[in-house]
């Protein structure tokens, strides 16, 4: 009877182990999905605000310029060319600028404890 009611407390126990180490990675999935996407959405609410900074700078250096050249649009186009020379910039080094970065930021969110 001993043997019987120690395997069955056996039994138990690791029934019970096996349930709390499966509510314990769900748990530590949720933390690591919130985590992440709290910072997504933070760097999403980041970008909206200065990309309306950038924006807001962007016409009024147009007309800044368009009143040094003489004519307005010219002040845009000025502003059009840097923010092409920029990009052709970001595209040439994209890959050891922007894409490691952000690989590696979004792997220390998903795996830090």
């Amino acid at each position: 009877m001993e043997e019987k009611s120690f395997t069955k407390k056996l039994y138990d126990q690791v029934e019970e182990y096996a349930k709390t180490s499966v509510e314990l990675y769900k748990l530590k999935a949720i933390n690591t999905f919130a985590d992440l996407f709290a910072s997504v959405s933070t760097g999403f609410i980041l970008g909206v605000i200065y990309f309306l900074i950038l924006f807001f700078i962007s016409i009024g250096l147009g007309f800044y310029f368009g009143e040094l050249f003489g004519k307005w649009h010219y002040g845009f186009f000025a502003v059009a060319g840097i923010y092409a020379i920029i990009a052709v910039f970001i595209y040439i080094y994209r890959i050891k600028c922007l894409k490691e970065k952000i690989n590696n930021y979004i792997i220390r969110q998903i795996f830090k404890d």
